[in-house]
């Protein structure tokens, strides 16, 4: 048998790798990291590693990267943060979070690359990133149901879209380092408390239907201005984020309680089973029926605890 191409520990775990100087990374190392509650913690990533740390679940943090800040608000789920060997990161959770932290020994990632394609992989690899993709994100749920199989191939499986996933990431970084950057954007995001202030509110009103202009009064600010800095903070639009936020709190109910899929639907703030249905299959890649057959353990929502919405 061939020797693996990684080591992946895909059980989930409350604690990050810690660093260890005489730790050696000969293949890539995949932990799984989780916390059912607002977290926050810190640890100095190995100078003979990067770490990719891919969001299973939408989180809203703040990310300090060696003293400094660098992201401050939404990483939704298939978004990826890829910090520089050695870095010193203290991040703080204002919801539970799931990620997935792959160890990447640099050589690694450069044997992949054609120095000719991008001459100053060096310097690529020195920056941290924020990274969202739609085939990532994609491929982030497939990884999700490798994860929960329980076949004797899910590991290798989940390996498989994790190598995948490297690949995609990489070509994205080397797509970056070649292309000049473009000006700076002149809306600057919104602020992550009142991401936070939106989210309440879309969460308490998920049975009902939802403008930015009553999203933007909720926070303060006028329709146009809310909804361009809510992109330039989530990456998404209002509309596509609340979508979203209705499909969790869909995937909660299906997985707790034994209401049908049309009261779910209805519950969640869609108006008829079969549109719920269209939206669900879109975001999950699954229908609502067999997704509540394959996940019987609790789901927890972005922002607050199953218990409050019960």
């Amino acid at each position: 048998m061939n020797a693996p191409l990684l080591i992946g520990q895909y059980a989930r775990s409350s604690e990050a790798v810690p660093y260890e100087p005489d730790r050696g990374f000969e293949l890539p190392e995949v932990l799984r990291w989780t916390s059912g509650t607002p977290k926050a913690w810190g640890t100095r990533i190995d100078s003979r590693c990067i770490l990719v740390a891919l969001c299973l679940n939408q989180s809203l943090l703040t990310l300090t990267i060696d003293g400094a800040s660098f992201h401050d608000g939404v990483v939704d789920r298939g978004a990826a943060l890829v910090i520089p060997a050695g870095s010193q990161i203290d991040a703080r959770f204002a919801t539970p979070s799931d990620f997935l932290h792959v160890h990447v020994p640099p050589y690694w990632l450069t044997e992949w690359l054609d120095n000719d394609d991008v001459p100053d992989i060096d310097s690529m690899l020195s920056e941290p990133q924020h990274l969202r993709d739609p085939v990532v994100f994609k491929l982030t749920g497939t990884l999700l149901r490798a994860i929960h199989g329980k076949s004797s191939t899910s590991t290798l499986y989940a390996d498989g879209i994790t190598l995948s996933i490297l690949a995609r990431l990489l070509e994205i970084m080397a797509l970056r380092a070649t292309i000049k950057p473009a000006r700076a954007p002149s809306v600057s995001p919104l602020e992550a408390w009142r991401v936070k202030m939106a989210i309440d509110f879309i969460d308490q009103r998920i049975d009902q239907s939802m403008t930015s202009a009553e999203l933007g009064a909720a926070v303060g600010l006028s329709p146009m201005h809310f909804a361009a800095r809510f992109r330039a903070a989530t990456g998404t639009s209002p509309h596509t984020f609340i979508l979203r936020r209705r499909i969790e709190h869909a995937q909660t109910l299906l997985a707790t309680t034994k209401s049908t899929v049309a009261d779910i639907a209805f519950s969640v703030g869609f108006r008829t089973q079969a549109h719920f249905t269209t939206v669900f299959r879109r975001h999950v890649d699954d229908t609502p029926h067999r997704w509540r057959g394959k996940h019987g353990a609790t789901v927890r929502l972005g922002v607050r605890d199953l218990a409050k919405v019960a």
